[in-house]
């Protein structure tokens, strides 16, 4: 092909027939999937030994002892370079699962390697958190606080409940029986959760008026209700300052963006990249975690809401039990 692209002349039938031959031949390579052994120069820059799994002139894969991935083909210096960073875990692993005979389809890059590229070149996690800027710390640290008290409320909260149908069953057995003693060992057992616990509480003031004992119970509710409610006004508060703290970052990562304006014009966007960058990621990471905290300030309230509502509906039906059962005896 060299000596038919440098000559003067118009190529011979031979020559066309050899160009034909070899334009089929690439065409068949084009749809094969083969392996070979080669080398690859690691993200490193070292040369290594490799499987090369390469399918058509599409896309190709190398495997070493230790890692599977892409690798890119550089014309120019005729060597295939690894990718510097890998895509998604699940796209590897299928990958991997392709090389060994395991899966029957893998991911194809038919850009010429264009969105390898793009992929090697993005940015991670960390790397836009870092340049976020010092904003970045302060939503870091109450998105972590209010994910603990979330924790630490869901946990609580689960211990507090109880099946209070069948509670409440069993009192009434007890109670009708005149059984005060297996009433009370009851709630003694279940002691730690709300419904149980306020029961327990009125069974000292059993032997009183209905109001009495109406108010005894709402005191053992309205004593349970603060540490049910605690740390909710906290997470509530911290929902509202995460995204105040990404409008903070904003506002500096633009007033950082218009000094460079200043000092150096705006001909070269690269100059302004980082206060645009640093606006931006600090949005981002506070609406990113003023939503969850907001939405677990949400179910957990909700949750509080029905602990009580439990409380004062038991608390009732325990009045009207303890009346009907002085009226039966």
């Amino acid at each position: 092909m060299k000596g038919l692209a440098e000559s003067d002349s118009f190529p011979s039938m031979e020559d066309i027939g050899k160009m034909v031959d070899l334009l089929l031949d690439e065409a068949e390579k084009s749809g094969e999937v083969r392996l070979e052994r080669g080398a690859i120069i690691d993200p490193s820059g070292m040369e290594v030994g490799a499987d090369l799994l390469m399918v058509g002139n599409l896309t190709a894969l190398y495997r070493t002892e230790t890692k599977t991935g892409y690798a890119l083909y550089s014309k120019a210096g005729r060597r295939f370079f690894a990718l510097s960073r890998e895509p998604s875990f699940w796209v590897s692993w299928r990958n991997r699962r392709y090389f060994s005979g395991k899966a029957d389809a893998l991911y194809l890059d038919i850009s010429e390697g264009r969105v390898l590229r793009q992929i090697a070149h993005k940015p991670g996690f960390l790397e836009q958190v870092s340049g976020g800027g010092p904003v970045v710390w302060p939503i870091i640290i109450v998105f972590v606080i209010g994910l603990a008290i979330i924790s630490e409320r869901f946990f609580f909260l689960k211990k507090r409940v109880c099946d209070t149908d069948r509670f409440m069953a069993s009192v009434g057995r007890m109670v009708s029986a005149g059984d005060w003693d297996s009433c009370r060992s009851l709630c003694e057992r279940e002691s730690p959760k709300s419904v149980p616990k306020v029961i327990g509480t009125a069974l000292e003031f059993r032997d009183m008026s209905r109001e009495d004992m109406e108010n005894s119970l709402q005191e053992s509710i309205l004593n349970e209700i603060p540490r049910l409610e605690r740390f909710l006004s906290t997470l509530g508060l911290l929902a509202a300052i995460a995204p105040l703290l990404g409008l903070l970052g904003t506002v500096t990562g633009m007033i950082h963006t218009f000094q460079v304006m200043t000092y150096y014009g705006a001909t070269d966007p690269r100059m302004m990249s980082g206060g645009i960058s640093e606006a931006l990621v600090t949005t981002m990471l506070g609406l990113c975690a003023a939503i969850p905290l907001m939405f677990g300030h949400t179910l957990l309230t909700r949750r509080v809401d029905t602990i009580v509502s439990e409380m004062e509906e038991k608390a009732v039906s325990f009045v009207n039990i303890v009346f009907k059962s002085r009226k039966n005896g």
